[in-house]
């Protein structure tokens, strides 16, 4: 996998191509909002829509590595709706209005990227470019995914601005201004934003993350290793070792 790092980063940010390609989010996450209790996982709708991407061992390694990481994408986001968001700042609680809680939660993941970025290794932006997707999902075309990993690599180059809080502004219809005000100031975001969620709160969540992605990429490459071992074996004269 270590080989194939750079198509598995690209992956694990792939599922928000739509935000360059103009589709709807249902369409590259695999769940819509609200998530029932009996909706199946948004990683396990993708393989059985597209059971072509589900054996790893007969896709090539690059691809292999790209789809396990957007498997892990949405995983992270299935496990944000409902450890995060639902309970916090969806449309069944109580504090201040649903268009306001929307607007706090996405301050929030502003705040979160400007934690993690700083941290990211150099070269990221190159270590992106060097993923080439050439036909790897059969439900977003290759050059929307180009377009999406020149956005995210531009953005990566030593000095540049990030755009979440552009994307986020645009999409809400708050100024980015107004945003960037909030995000300043640790006392506003004190009172704003963690009186409602604690750091230990997203720890916890990260952790899960973590722990989950873990097992899926476990499982998804798993057959994939077996599949591709068993190949060799058949190909080995009788008494060799693999």
């Amino acid at each position: 996998m270590r080989e194939q790092r750079c198509e598995f980063l690209f992956g694990n940010t792939a599922p928000d191509v739509q935000v360059v390609a103009g589709l709807p989010r249902e369409h590259t996450h695999f769940f819509s909002l609200p998530i029932r209790a009996d909706d199946p996982p948004a990683w396990e709708v993708l393989l059985t829509r597209y059971p072509q991407l589900a054996d790893a061992g007969s896709l090539p390694p690059g691809k292999a590595a790209f789809v396990a990481g957007y498997l892990c994408h949405l995983q992270a986001d299935w496990l944000w709706i409902k450890r995060i968001f639902a309970p916090v700042f969806g449309p069944r609680c109580d504090w201040s209005s649903f268009e306001q809680r929307l607007y706090y939660h996405n301050v929030l993941r502003a705040y979160l990227d400007r934690c993690i970025l700083p941290g990211l290794e150099a070269g990221m932006d190159a270590c992106l470019c060097r993923a080439k997707p050439d036909s790897w999902l059969p439900f977003v075309e290759s050059r929307h995914l180009v377009e999406w990993r020149n956005f995210l690599s531009q953005q990566l180059l030593p000095g540049a601005a990030t755009q979440t809080v552009e994307v986020f502004s645009s999409r809400q219809g708050i100024s980015a201004p107004e945003y960037y005000a909030l995000l300043g100031s640790q006392e506003r975001m004190q009172k704003e934003v963690f009186e409602h969620i604690s750091l230990e709160q997203v720890q916890s969540y990260r952790q899960a993350v973590l722990d989950e992605n873990t097992r899926l990429i476990t499982e998804y490459l798993a057959f994939a290793l077996h599949h591709n071992h068993v190949r060799i074996e058949e190909h080995l004269p009788r008494g060799a070792c693999a």
